[in-house]
């Protein structure tokens, strides 16, 4: 029922300096700028370490040459009590937003509800830049399917924001430091799939 999962927390840091001339001169509002960037710089970490694990070597793969392919990882090869979802990089959305079923439908279907705003095999669809998940060396696409909350956990300890004055430099700096690690949890949660047209 329980399962031991070791985790080693590291700390992780970004800090920046702003002059007080640059604060006080500027027409945008320059510190609260920079507070985004360094919580989009959390986030960032967060999704490359999440996104390190789910692509390693941590998961089951599988290939796929259409959506038939597909619905057997879906429905046979996942547990059926898991949360399932689509991830997909830009590349693979697209491909997977142009195939059509017997009667000329389109296979991803519009749900408000889904962060792509589509769902797949009526599970939702998270679309993830090519950037981030880049496709396969063989050119195929990536696509991971399964229950993400059951697979990785993420062990935050502390999260702090921090702002100070540098009055020797008339300057102020900022900071972000967050105390976390990434750990999979469940092998048995997602499926890494490759995913290529069928052969013609």
């Amino acid at each position: 029922m329980f399962a031991d999962v070791p985790f080693d927390v590291k700390t992780r840091a970004g800090k920046i300096a702003l002059s007080n001339e640059v604060v006080e001169d500027a027409e945008v509002d320059i510190v609260g700028e920079v507070k985004n960037q360094l919580q989009q710089l959390v986030d960032n970490t967060d999704n490359s370490q999440i996104m390190t694990l789910l692509t390693g070597s941590n998961f089951a793969k599988a290939t796929a040459t259409g959506v038939d392919d597909l619905k057997k990882v879906f429905n046979v090869t996942l547990d059926p009590a898991l949360d399932k979802m689509f991830i997909v990089n830009q590349s693979g959305f697209n491909y997977l937003d142009t195939l059509k079923d017997s009667e000329g439908r389109y296979l991803l279907q519009p749900n408000p509800t889904a962060p792509s705003g589509f769902t797949l095999l009526g599970a939702p669809v998270a679309l993830i830049s090519d950037k981030v998940l880049a496709n396969n060396s063989d050119g195929s696409f990536p696509v991971l399917c399964g229950d993400i909350s059951q697979a990785v956990a993420v062990f935050r300890r502390n999260q702090v924001t921090a702002q100070w004055d540098k009055f020797d430099q008339f300057s102020q700096g900022l900071s972000v430091i967050v105390r976390n690690d990434y750990e999979v949890i469940s092998k048995d949660a997602v499926i890494n799939i490759s995913l290529s047209a069928p052969a013609k």
